[in-house]
């Protein structure tokens, strides 16, 4: 039960796991630790084959104060995006429809290339975007000031 291993932002402890029966290292933030305001911290480490999950409990000097292995375990993962396609167009609400249609055409564009496109005010063009982001449609990414959107690809 000791830290084998040390960066500026994570503390690897090697524990010993009555699950795997095996030993094992474990790899903490330093800020979860180190910015505590009471000791021990608790963290929990999901691993194995079947998996399971060994919950330490860390003092300030990364030494393990205790451990215990969770009885049960569930994992939620975020929808992932639907990749705008003509298939997938047929669902979008149908106010959304023209701003989507308009994407598939240019793949990448923001408010003002879309607005272009479909003749509607840019602020309108910026809320529709924003709305298809949010249901899961496009993919977003901030250059300066401004959102840029894109259609995400299948396979990420």
């Amino acid at each position: 039960m000791t830290k084998v291993e040390e960066t500026t932002e994570t503390a690897t402890i090697q524990t010993f796991c009555h699950g795997c029966k095996s030993d094992i290292k474990v790899t903490v933030p330093r800020a979860v630790v180190d910015k505590a305001h009471s000791y021990p911290v608790s963290h929990a480490h999901l691993h194995g084959d079947p998996a399971h999950v060994l919950i330490i409990y860390i003092d300030r000097q990364y030494h393990i104060r205790g451990s215990e292995l969770s009885e049960t375990v569930s994992v939620e993962r975020p929808a992932q995006p639907q990749p705008l396609n003509a298939m997938v167009l047929l669902r979008v609400p149908r106010r959304y429809r023209e701003t989507a249609m308009a994407m598939l055409k240019l793949r990448q564009a923001n408010s003002v290339e879309v607005s272009f496109v479909t003749g509607k005010s840019q602020n309108a063009e910026s809320k529709y975007l924003g709305a298809l982001f949010r249901l899961g449609y496009l993919e977003r990414v901030r250059i300066s000031r401004f959102y840029q959107y894109g259609i995400p690809h299948p396979n990420r």
